[in-house]
């Protein structure tokens, strides 16, 4: 093949000239070119509105709470909620066999060892509060049906100890809590059959039930404690029962043995209550005080934020049909003064998103509305310098503009919303997937304390719109 250097030297330097006259050029682009061409029908115009959000108080009745690994376990009062108690259930399982047990055991003592995860308190000077523990047994073995923290019932165990008098603890990393000597002689009756399969061992020994003294009456303060109960075959030292105990070897003398059986054999039941429920209110409040787990929160009642937005677009002569909502940002101000700065930087939520119960085949849990992982959502974020939180709730907000209030009442826990905080985790992108990517959750881990400005504020919760009307 032969090429021309002439010629491509000339086009070259045409280019260059070219290139160098549009660089020189003051070109004015006009954007309206044609703009008279398009009729008028065919033009969308983007509009603002603001609306109050009507928001009213309600506490997570039926908390979906149930964990693979952790427990929650205390009390507290506060002069806002009054008392709020967590406690929570779990099977255990043996990990021993049966030829380490021997013969004519003497029991010389047992213990339950757990390791503290986290705590949440209402101050500082509650971190080394003393608390006072119980352990139980349970008439019931605990499994997935167990599901909602309210679903604890007094014949669910025998009111009678297993500890040794209670145990008194500060908050440190680790809780040993002393068990009678009769319970750790029953367990030691376990037979081959029952050691061997954990379902046996399960139905007749049943769960064990984990409880805390309530604070004195008229006393404020308390704590809640996060126990990372994880089944770690590897290292179970730190999270077991044992029993310390000397049996008999054939014409061996005594020997001392210890035996560890998991104290959690793969779900956790908690379980919590609430004196908040007392402050629900459907009417209007200049103040609301948020709390945390399946607490008190601010919540939109679905038929309500219906006629809400029906009013506002029979006010302005549209048509729901044709409203179309490009972006829909809720945001719940909070008073911001010196005297509530250090509540608002230790015991503020750090997000406030509004989550919907969603079912899961036969069962219930909350979650956060599906918008939470729409791109640059804030998923209500606290943000100190303009002294609220907010979210975009777009899509969300769409479907109530649409749909009939019929259809929305039909579904009402779809259309609901709490504002509650969020947790983040990572999950994998599919099941077939190595990629991973942030996971949203209801926070029912901490136990914050937030108070925003209600309904009859100056400065109100509202709701945030920018839409536009399809042509006919």
């Amino acid at each position: 093949m032969r090429f021309c250097a002439k010629k491509i030297t000339r086009r070259l330097a045409l280019v260059t000239v070219a290139s160098s006259l549009l660089a020189t050029s003051c070109i004015t682009v006009d954007k309206t070119l044609g703009a008279e061409n398009i009729p008028d029908d065919y033009k969308l115009k983007l509009n603002t509105a603001t609306l109050h959000l009507p928001l009213q108080t309600k506490i997570m009745d039926s908390l979906d709470s149930n964990n693979p690994s952790y427990g929650y376990l205390g009390a507290l009062r506060s002069s806002e909620f009054g008392l709020s108690t967590f406690s929570f259930a779990a099977n255990y399982r043996p990990f021993f066999k049966l030829e380490h047990l021997g013969k004519d055991r003497v029991v010389k003592k047992a213990w339950i060892t757990m390791r503290r995860a986290s705590l949440s308190i209402l101050s500082e000077d509650q971190e080394g509060l003393p608390q006072t523990f119980h352990v139980y047994r349970m008439t019931r073995v605990i499994d997935s049906a167990c599901r909602y923290n309210n679903t604890f019932k007094e014949s669910d165990y025998i009111p009678t100890p297993i500890d040794s008098g209670g145990v008194i603890y500060t908050g440190k990393d680790t809780l040993v809590i002393n068990l009678k000597k009769s319970f750790a002689k029953e367990l030691l009756t376990a037979t081959k059959e029952e050691i061997e399969d954990v379902e046996k061992f399960k139905k007749r020994f049943k769960a064990l039930y984990y409880t805390c003294d309530v604070p004195q009456e008229g006393t404020l303060g308390g704590r809640l404690n996060k126990f990372d109960l994880s089944a770690n075959t590897s290292n179970p030292a730190f999270i077991n029962i044992q029993i310390n105990f000397k049996p008999t070897w054939g014409d061996q003398p005594r020997k001392d043995t210890v035996i560890t059986l998991y104290v959690n054999s793969g779900l956790v039941q908690n379980y919590s209550t609430y004196e908040s429920k007392s402050l629900e209110k459907a009417e209007p409040q200049k103040y609301i005080t948020i709390e945390g787990v399946g607490g008190i929160k601010p919540y939109l009642d679905p038929a309500v934020l219906k006629d809400t937005l029906d009013n506002w677009v029979a006010r302005m002569g549209y048509k729901p049909e044709r409203v179309l909502i490009g972006r829909a940002t809720y945001v719940l101000p909070f008073e911001f003064d010196e005297a509530r700065l250090s509540a608002i930087n230790k015991l503020y939520a750090s997000s406030l998103y509004p989550n919907n119960r969603t079912k899961d085949t036969t069962l219930f849990c909350y979650t956060p509305l599906e918008d939470v992982y729409s791109s640059n959502n804030l998923v209500g974020s606290i943000n100190r310098s303009l002294n609220s939180y907010s979210g975009d709730i777009s899509s969300h907000i769409q479907k109530i503009v649409n749909k009939s209030k019929s259809e929305i009442l039909t579904n009402s826990r779809l259309y609901s919303m709490w504002f509650a905080p969020l947790i983040t985790s990572s999950g994998a992108v599919s099941y077939y997937s190595t990629t991973t990517t942030t996971v949203y959750s209801l926070d029912k881990e901490t136990y914050p304390i937030t108070t925003i400005n209600g309904p009859l504020h100056k400065d109100y919760p509202r709701l945030e719109l920018v839409y536009t009307i399809l042509p006919e």
